[in-house]
């Protein structure tokens, strides 16, 4: 399994480090139905791929010396959780399409402590309304027409989210946690949107975010 969506954006896992720098997430930084125009364009990588290669063996090597430096100084953090999230949608070059449908819906589970990986859910979506991806699309995010055919639309896919959320305990009172994105398009446009066109009801821990562009804008002192 390949999420391709979190394999091409930028992680938090590894950026203090990186960047020499270390930073604490805390509740006054959150973004909630708010837009702001992106100030850091580039981003780090985060692959959550699990296929095999002949460097694949070297590569852990690598990433677990990262993770072991990123964690060595690591400041004590306000959330026990970060759900790094990154949605996948249908589209169109140069064309705006409506409604946009979620087509890839992936959340890693990270915790703050270890800045290790728990869990993770994932589930390909079948669109209602544009239910052909075109090549756009599939060049974009790496999502082929088979992937999509077949599987659960949104509604469903929501539900099954809301499950993960409580058997994760993250729906518990005395347990903290926060969304990250790369970017506000996610939780500010594309899933909002996508609800009000269907006329559903999300979850309210959907309603606040951290923007990890933002953070990491922050951190090199960038401000808007």
């Amino acid at each position: 399994m390949k999420l391709f969506g979190l394999s091409k954006h930028c992680t938090f896992v590894f950026n203090s480090k990186q960047l020499e720098c270390n930073f604490r997430f805390l509740p006054h930084v959150l973004r909630k139905s708010v837009i702001h125009k992106p100030v850091v364009n580039q981003s780090l990588n985060l692959s959550t791929s699990c296929t095999v290669s002949a460097g694949r063996k070297s590569r852990n090597t690598s990433s677990r010396s990262r993770l072991k430096m990123a964690t060595a100084n690591l400041k004590e953090q306000y959330f026990d959780y970060f759900l790094v999230l990154d949605f996948e949608a249908t589209c169109k070059e140069n064309e705006q399409i409506h409604p946009q449908e979620i087509i890839e819906f992936p959340v890693l589970k990270i915790n703050s402590k270890t800045l290790e990986t728990e869990t993770t859910f994932h589930q390909y979506v079948q669109p209602r309304v544009h239910k052909e991806l075109t090549p756009f699309c599939t060049k974009l995010t790496g999502i082929i027409q088979d992937m999509v055919d077949g599987q659960p639309h949104i509604e469903d896919v929501l539900k099954s989210f809301d499950k993960w959320m409580a058997d994760n305990k993250l729906l518990d009172e005395n347990v903290k946690s926060v969304f990250v994105t790369c970017g506000d398009w996610d939780l500010n446009k594309m899933l909002p949107k996508q609800a009000e066109h269907f006329k559903l009801e999300i979850p309210g821990y959907f309603d606040q975010w951290l923007n990890i562009k933002k953070m990491i804008a922050r951190t090199l002192g960038i401000f808007w």
